[in-house]
């Protein structure tokens, strides 16, 4: 018999959010369960927009800076995105607003983060500089191909030469990349791979590159995990990652900690301990949604 994480421990899943986790992170929860509403999260969103339409505050735990970054605006279209959220809603028209001024026209990518990063304590890897881009493989993937995918979903709400733009760089980027070796560029470009919008001179040579880098990639990475490319088991790439569906559902069940939460492997506490603790306990909720959500996916949830 499969392993399923228990009823009790379901709930002790549940109840951490709610008691420890961000208000977001219960509305998102809630929602996934159809016990909740699109407009319940989007009020728990809200607060970490801006003024000029992008996200911040610490949206990404690992970046408390209050300023505008395309990272955390990839992160708040995504979210609007999966609950639904209308194209004519102030909180999507005002992101893409956003993202249309921060494009690099020339280039058709975004920078990852800008230097209002440092107006507050963050994980060392997100330090700025002007060579930021030789760190994130000129940000070709992460964030550009996430974002990309986003504004295929919202189309009717996007400037034509937005988009002309980034998909000039996107074929660009298909051409020049023989094989994808970052996990989190991998992840964002697997959420393109999954728009169903995407035109077909993107969409089949960005599946077939997909394919050989999942293929290629090390499975022992813990910055990757088989459920970014299979999040269900109807996912496109899942048979790439099969034989780890099984082990990794098991071990996500074992990960649980005794308070119904899951944990981050990571630490930056020798940064500044206590935005760390503030940036630990975000993750802590995230992770614990994103784990419920997974295992609900494949089946290995006693709910009743």
């Amino acid at each position: 018999m499969a392993l399923t994480l228990s009823r009790e421990r379901f709930e002790a899943s549940r109840a951490f959010i709610d008691q420890t986790g961000r208000p977001l992170d219960a509305e998102l929860l809630r929602h996934r369960l159809g016990e909740g509403s699109a407009e319940a999260v989007m009020s728990a969103l809200a607060p970490f927009q801006n003024a000029d339409g992008g996200f911040g505050h610490g949206l990404e735990p690992d970046i408390p800076s209050p300023a505008s970054s395309a990272l955390v605006s990839s992160i708040g279209l995504r979210l609007l995105a999966r609950i639904g959220a209308p194209a004519d809603h102030p909180l999507v028209v005002g992101v893409i607003a956003w993202l249309d001024a921060a494009l690099d026209r020339k280039r058709g990518v975004w920078q990852i983060i800008g230097p209002d990063v440092d107006l507050a304590p963050h994980a060392p890897w997100w330090a700025w500089s002007d060579g930021l881009a030789a760190s994130w493989n000129a940000f070709r993937f992460n964030p550009t191909a996430e974002i990309l995918a986003w504004l295929y979903h919202y189309r009717t709400a996007v400037p034509g030469s937005l988009l002309a733009a980034v998909e000039t760089g996107m074929r660009l980027t298909l051409t020049e990349t023989e094989l994808i070796e970052g996990a989190y560029d991998l992840k964002c470009a697997l959420r393109l791979a999954e728009s169903d919008d995407a035109p077909p001179d993107i969409a089949r040579p960005l599946r077939l590159l997909l394919r050989r880098s999942l293929a290629a990639h090390d499975a022992a990475d813990e910055h990757a995990s088989p459920f970014d490319a299979a999040p269900n088991p109807d996912s496109p790439f899942a048979d790439i990652v099969e034989r780890r569906i099984e082990p990794g559902l098991v071990a996500l069940i074992g990960a649980q900690d005794a308070d119904g939460g899951w944990t981050p492997f990571w630490d930056w506490s020798f940064v500044d301990a206590d935005a760390w603790e503030t940036a630990r306990r975000a993750w802590r909720g995230w992770l614990t949604r994103e784990a419920v959500e997974t295992l609900l996916a494949y089946g290995r949830v006693q709910r009743r």
